[in-house]
């Protein structure tokens, strides 16, 4: 690492240190269960609006789950593409969505924190919505502490160049129908910006739950690692189990294989992927709740008694995968054609504990 990256990336680390230690702190258990979703980028609706793909499938899961079960919901960034559109387009296209966070927001169960492409709400003087935007907040679980912010701030070239990329976007891609290439579809630019928020959140002993990158993570293992260890741990499970269950572990595999094969074989660039960011041990400090723009559904991080899990929702005319697939149980939406998959759950006990001894 050269002097000048070395000088950048503790400025990056000041930066989130003074983020961190303004955040207002929540106590997890003031709420029963909470959500996190990211990156909606919801736009006018038409063509290069992203959040049009899956707006159905989030307004129903918000309506009939979230809400009904009584979720705080925390929208953490990128809600609002105000990089290619107006607000007041944004709020008149999407009115239902924003009458499901004023319910939300009314049980004093809403809170949004900022993202690099809505960054322009907090030059707004009059919003059109009451709820207070935030920076970043701080969950607390007993001693230790769950760091929710968007993930932009550990990115440099966000930090100086978000307006003229704002510009760019709003003013030549988007009249032109262009699609927004960003971060999330640059694998080296994902990882880079992950290993910086995890080696600061495994040297200051705390979660960190982002989005920004639009890939989900769980306990800082990519895809790939979270594949390859589910497919070890089913080996073992194999060797263990009796042989009524040999068939359906062998299905499994086979799906978990499946899948990590079609990864490889879609993604030719694999130089990010080094092995839990170059660590010595593999400290579960990084979270990301991926996002609600996804080509096959969304996901989201659910914290509940104690636990935190990875959540996958789809609609079955879009993608049947999860439906066919081994090792999952999708969980049917009422009578919807939505369904929800919990793709990892771990307790928050045992990851403080990993993250205490190995950190």
């Amino acid at each position: 690492m050269t002097r000048k990256n070395q000088i950048s990336t503790k400025a990056l680390y000041r930066k989130l240190d003074k983020i961190y230690g303004d955040s207002p702190v929540l106590d997890i258990n003031s709420k029963k269960r909470w959500v996190i979703f990211s990156d909606l980028h919801m736009g006018d609706g038409g063509s290069t609006d992203d959040f049009k793909r899956n707006a159905s499938l989030f307004s129903r899961t918000l309506q009939d789950y979230y809400l009904e079960k009584d979720y705080a919901l925390i929208l953490n960034g990128d809600v609002e593409e105000l990089q290619r559109f107006q607000l007041k387009k944004i709020i008149h296209k999407w009115k239902e969505v924003y009458d499901l966070f004023d319910s939300f927001d009314a049980k004093g169960s809403l809170f949004k924190t900022i993202g690099n492409h809505d960054l322009e709400l907090q030059l707004m003087k009059d919003l059109p919505f009451d709820y207070k935007i935030y920076e970043s907040l701080r969950l607390s679980f007993g001693k230790h502490c769950l760091f929710v912010f968007h993930g932009h701030q550990a990115s440099k070239k966000y930090q100086e160049h978000n307006e003229l990329i704002g510009f760019t976007l709003k003013y030549f891609a988007n009249p032109l129908g262009i699609k927004s290439y960003s971060v999330s579809h640059s694998s080296k630019k994902q990882y880079k910006i992950e290993k910086r928020v995890y080696g600061f959140s495994s040297f200051n002993k705390v979660v960190s739950i982002i989005g920004h990158t639009h890939r989900p993570l769980f306990e800082s293992l990519h895809k790939v690692e979270r594949l390859k260890y589910k497919i070890e741990q089913l080996c073992r499970d194999y060797a263990k189990a009796d042989s009524e269950t040999h068939d359906e572990i062998k299905k499994e595999i086979k799906s978990h294989k499946k899948e990590l094969k079609k990864y490889y074989k879609e993604n030719k660039d694999h130089s990010f992927q080094s092995y839990v960011y170059n660590t010595l041990f593999h400290i579960p400090c990084l979270f990301n709740s991926g996002c609600v723009v996804g080509k096959r559904g969304m996901t989201c991080l659910e914290i509940e008694d104690g636990k935190i899990r990875l959540v996958h929702w789809f609609d079955k005319k879009t993608s049947k995968k999860y439906l066919k697939s081994s090792g999952y149980k999708p969980e049917q939406l009422g009578d919807s054609d939505f369904y929800r998959i919990v793709i990892n759950e771990e307790s928050l006990d045992y990851i403080f504990t990993r993250i205490e001894f190995l950190a």
